[in-house]
């Protein structure tokens, strides 16, 4: 008896190292990359960042330390080409914008903190050199840099001034050749495109300008921090869209087509109040060629799904004395509270969710999981400190900011928004459905964090539209990328 007492507990104990160990097994089976690099220290903090081929699809994969990078380039099938260390660039260049690849040269494209200085950080990964090349972009007086976006293997930038003239540049190797430029008459604010204030306390006051337009990726689960913001920049492959929501009236959406050099615009109104004269906030968000739309006041919200002819598919309102019938989740509000050491609480009723998200900005955010559309509604509001601060915050990394992979931004965002918001679930009618959300590729990515140490040098992206997860184990000092 007391044989098989011992053997009964010696099965239990297996079956519980099991289950106890079986999370570690499974994240392991999704890493689908590993290689050691010795020589970079084990005790500094790196970054990193990854760059696809688009005629060949090989993956470049850069490490970042100090004064070092550490540069690999594996085929389509993560088999390793080459690899070689080099000399970083200058560490006044802060901000990784985009690149550009001419066969075994990748010239990546950096910023200092102001967007005054720029430079080509060339890797040949054919001699295993580098070599810095500083560039003037040669803009107007009250031109600034807008945004960089990249299209088989091209870099573009888009430069702007306060007259709504949008200006699209291609780099050609030695510069940046103009393309043309666009008169984006239909938006009126002339801060539509540039913004040029900054914060001292709850005073705002003309400053430095910088980009007012915001770069999105619609595969993942962006924050209402970012999709709140009223100009937004969205790109699949040769088509650039960009919308605007800094008027009373509608959404303006223009379209740019990067092989054609065309401009399309189109309008579509805003939802109308049923208590008010007008929505006092309203905002917009693109999804799979359908534009969702926010409008909201004190006293209701609507929303409505368009498609890009402008048609109404479906919409959904609310008011200060109804329940949110349409909602999956509870009314979250996330950031500063009353309550100490307090960063998230549950609201309940339906006036406090509009007072909150009409005292900021509204937002939309719209995922596609298991045939069903999550969309979070909700908004934010920026709380002004004491000293200078922006007026649109950004998340960082830990020395350079890779301003190019809105996946990353994103998810660098994503546990530390401050925002009021619930999420529902739509059926592909749009018709409201019932039942628990699903987690998201963030939510396993956080999972999978918590089962992992040592980690620094952290990258999200997107390859073949699989999303990837790197990081590097400085305990072990190899570089790990994860499939989601």
């Amino acid at each position: 008896m007391v044989f098989q007492t011992d053997l009964k507990l010696a099965n239990l104990l297996r079956v519980l190292l099991f289950i106890l160990f079986l999370p570690s097994v499974v994240s392991a089976q999704d890493v689908v990359l590993s290689f050691k690099n010795e020589e970079l220290s084990r005790r500094i903090t790196k970054d990193s960042y990854s760059i696809q081929n688009a005629e060949n699809n090989n993956l470049a994969i850069i490490i970042l330390e100090r004064k070092d990078a550490a540069a690999y380039l594996f085929d389509s099938k993560l088999k390793e080409l080459t690899a070689f260390t080099t000399e970083n660039i200058k560490s006044k260049y802060k901000e990784i914008l985009g690149y550009s690849i001419d066969n075994d040269i990748y010239s990546v494209f950096y910023a200092n903190n102001t967007r005054s200085k720029f430079a080509f950080h060339q890797l040949d990964f054919k001699s295993k050199t580098s070599s810095v090349k500083e560039i003037e972009l040669n803009l107007d007086k009250k031109e600034i840099l807008l945004d960089a976006i990249n299209y088989n293997n091209n870099l573009f930038l888009f430069t702007a001034n306060n007259n709504n003239l949008l200006t699209l540049r291609k780099y050609n190797g030695d510069a940046f050749e103009v393309l043309k430029t666009f008169n984006l008459k239909e938006i009126k604010e002339y801060t539509s495109l540039i913004n040029s204030k900054i914060a001292i306390g709850i005073f705002v006051l003309a400053g430095s300008e910088t980009s007012n337009v915001t770069k999105i990726d619609t595969r993942i689960p962006n924050t209402i921090e970012r999709t709140s913001n009223k100009n937004k920049l969205y790109q699949k492959e040769n088509i650039v869209q960009l919308t605007f929501d800094n008027n009373e009236e509608h959404t303006v959406l223009y379209t740019i087509d990067l092989d054609k050099l065309d401009l399309k615009v189109k309008t579509y109104p805003y939802p109308k109040p049923r208590l008010n004269d007008a929505f006092k906030k309203a905002n917009s968000f693109l999804f799979e060629d359908k534009i969702y739309q926010i409008a909201s006041s004190k006293d209701e919200m609507a929303v409505e799904i368009k498609d890009l002819e402008g048609n109404l598919l479906k919409d959904f309102y609310v008011n200060r004395d109804m329940n949110i019938n349409f909602k999956n989740s509870p009314i979250i509000q996330e950031g500063a509270t009353a309550l100490p050491f307090v960063t998230t609480r549950k609201l309940e009723q339906t006036t406090k969710y509009l007072r909150k998200i009409s005292s900021g900005n509204p937002g939309i955010n719209v995922q596609k999981i298991d045939g069903k559309y999550y969309v979070t509604l909700g908004g934010y509001q920026v709380i002004y400190t004491g000293g200078i601060s922006p007026v649109v915050s950004t998340p960082n990394m830990n020395g350079v900011f890779i301003s190019y992979n809105p996946t990353y931004l994103s998810y660098s965002g994503y546990t530390t928004t401050k925002s009021t918001y619930f999420n529902t679930i739509l059926d592909l009618n749009f018709n409201h459905i019932k039942g628990k959300l699903d987690s998201n590729n963030f939510d396993r990515i956080e999972a999978f964090k918590k089962e992992i140490k040592y980690n620094t040098a952290e990258d999200v992206f997107y390859l073949n539209d699989t999303l990837y997860f790197g990081y590097f184990n400085l305990k072990e000092s190899l570089y790990n990328l994860v499939k989601f």
